[in-house]
């Protein structure tokens, strides 16, 4: 055998382990859902391997993946974050690790975590980067399945432990009133009636301790829908305006007393307050609203010279509404009647610009005192 002869069968073989090597990679990548690229900086072209094609959803070695090409195949949210990394280990020459989203040619969107370092010449000069890429979105969406369903879990048992204490310190507070009211016990039943409105409100300031440093910001107690009880419904058949919305009504009522706007989702509520303040002779109900965006317009419309407001309302909540209130109405006084402790709310509402802050729950008498006091 001629040492030319020799040679070929010596390459053929190396040729035949490289390929053989090349194939062995290539499986164990296919099979790790793994795949490795190698980034020539000055030509900038660059070597994927076939796995790495797989994982950006194309045919391998279907196309030359520039880094132009790269950066279009990463997730809109995420190239300026890659490219940053990119440019400080350029610079830096230290070895990078991130985890970015792909968008495959389907949609398909893909979570890899890519590790990689810089290849310096002889002179400093980075030529090369180059690493690998592992597909992890099954891990990832397995991952916030996890969390999903631990936070699923965390409310339902913050909703079962909220239906317990509202059981433990209302219904039974209110089932004991009744039961004290139907025994002419009419001491021990408002007793009870007003513990019970102490217990609901230490549920709420616990239940809205969470809102952030700043506490409760306006807009934060916007309702879905207004607060109602059940029937039977309001407690006088006063005449509405013909033709005005249920939650909102413009009244013209003659007379010489201090005219109030009622501003409250709570229906049944404004019955009592306007049957009080209507046999009062300070005082003229000249229209009820609904929610904050009613009680703003009726207040541009009607110039009363008081405003009795809500805080927790649909559409526009008391504390958004209060500002555009004295807006609408320079010469108008608001006082806020809240369900809320004065601890709670009592401050912000007043900063706001109302002239006082009374608590749902207390005697109309008080109330009516309250708002003597506002207009002097």
């Amino acid at each position: 055998m001629s040492e030319l002869t020799e040679l070929r069968e010596q390459l053929e073989l190396a040729r035949a382990e490289l390929a053989d090597l090349r194939a062995r990679t290539d499986n164990a990548e296919h099979l790790a859902g793994m795949g490795n690229y190698d980034w020539h900086i000055p030509t900038d072209t660059n070597r994927w391997s076939d796995e790495l094609y797989r994982i950006y959803g194309h045919e391998p070695q279907s196309f030359n993946p520039s880094y132009e090409k790269f950066v279009s195949l990463i997730h809109p949210e995420d190239r300026e974050r890659i490219t940053a990394l990119h440019q400080r280990a350029y610079a830096t020459g230290e070895p990078y690790q991130m985890i970015e989203r792909i968008v495959r040619p389907d949609g398909d969107v893909r979570y890899l975590s890519s590790n990689g370092e810089v290849i310096r010449d002889e002179d400093g000069t980075p030529v090369r980067m180059r690493g690998t890429c592992v597909d992890i979105t099954d891990r990832v969406l397995a991952e916030r399945a996890r969390e999903e369903a631990a936070e699923r879990l965390g409310e339902a048992t913050a909703l079962r432990r909220t239906a317990m204490e509202l059981n433990d310190n209302v219904v039974q507070g209110l089932a004991a009133a009744l039961l004290a009211l139907e025994n002419d016990e009419h001491s021990a039943g408002l007793s009870y009636v007003s513990r019970t409105l102490a217990a609901a409100r230490s549920m709420m300031e616990g239940l809205l301790e969470p809102s952030g440093p700043g506490g409760l910001q306006p807009g934060d107690l916007v309702r879905e829908q207004a607060a109602r009880l059940a029937p039977p419904g309001p407690l006088s058949a006063a005449p509405e305006a013909e033709g005005a919305p249920e939650a909102a009504t413009g009244r013209s009522v003659a007379g010489s007393g201090h005219r109030v706007l009622l501003v409250d989702d709570a229906e049944d509520l404004r019955d009592v307050l306007r049957l009080k303040l209507e046999r009062h002779d300070s005082y003229e109900v000249v229209g009820e609203a609904g929610d904050g965006i009613e009680g703003v317009e009726l207040a541009r419309l009607l110039q009363p010279d008081l405003v009795l407001l809500d805080l927790a309302m649909p559409r526009m909540d008391g504390l958004q509404a209060l500002p555009l209130i004295l807006e609408a109405a320079p010469a108008t006084r608001v006082v806020v009647l809240s369900g809320f402790n004065e601890k709670t709310m009592a401050q912000k509402a007043l900063e706001a610009g109302a002239r006082r802050y009374v608590v749902k729950g207390g005697s109309l008498r008080e109330l009516v005192q309250a708002l003597d006091a506002v207009v002097g």
